[in-house]
């Protein structure tokens, strides 16, 4: 899962580079945290001026057994957050 989640990873930075823009990319693996949690820790540690996520667009009863990554991060960052809704 590792190796897949690093190639997802350097896929879509290959994409930002191709289209002139400036990107940096962190594939990170970590267990007892919420992920919203670690993606804001490294957001300050690496002083990122904007955080990017994508959402599902989950409603009703299965966004609320399920959670949501993208809501969590946008109540705990201290950076703004983009949410790209996933089609």
């Amino acid at each position: 899962m590792e190796a897949a989640g690093q190639k997802v990873v350097a896929d879509g930075l290959a994409c930002t580079r191709t289209a002139g823009i400036e990107s940096d990319s962190k594939c990170v693996v970590m267990f007892g945290k919420h992920v919203y949690d670690i993606i804001e820790d490294e957001a300050t540690e690496w002083a990122a001026d904007l955080i990017v996520i994508g959402t599902h667009g989950r409603r009703g009863i299965r966004r609320l057994l399920l959670g949501s990554v993208a809501e969590g991060l946008t109540r705990v960052s201290s950076k703004p957050v983009l949410l790209i809704r996933g089609a």
